[in-house]
């Protein structure tokens, strides 16, 4: 016999499913806009969000977040995995979004140029001006080699 689930445990499975949703459609979009449409990536994030790129902390706000992007060479990013998790709810009826995207990225145009192994574990806050869009609040990119 089933047992039934208690209505906290639904709201959590709901939210869970919320917060995937949302992800897959942020990585397929994030990550196709990284690779073709840099110039539309600071609308990706808040105002001020917290970037850590490679080690290297970006103190500057969106505009050194924006200087990362338009100077990056060219790249193919392909994502191999996320994992999306719902935060604490912040009594408006919205919650926060722990996303981690694991894959390969290449630099560079050449056919042959090596693939290296990328990690990143990003906050996403929903944007209040629009949503249900969600804004990156915090953005931290390994390089794995």
């Amino acid at each position: 016999m089933a047992q039934a689930q208690s209505p906290s445990s639904i709201e959590g499975d709901i939210l869970v499913q919320l917060a995937y949703s949302a992800a897959k459609t942020f990585v397929t979009n994030y990550y196709t806009d990284l690779q073709a449409a840099r110039t539309k990536l600071k609308d990706y994030y808040t105002p001020t969000a917290q970037v850590s790129w490679n080690g290297t902390n970006l103190t500057g706000g969106i505009a050194d977040v924006e200087k990362l992007h338009t100077e990056m060479p060219p790249a193919t990013y392909e994502v191999q995995c996320f994992d999306a998790q719902p935060l604490t709810p912040n009594g408006r009826g919205q919650c926060s979004i722990l996303l981690v995207t694991n894959g390969y990225v290449k630099f560079g145009n050449e056919k042959d140029a090596p693939s290296r192994g990328f990690s990143e574990t990003i906050t996403l806050e929903p944007d209040t001006s629009t949503p249900p869009k969600f804004l990156i609040s915090t953005q931290s990119t390994r390089f794995v080699f």
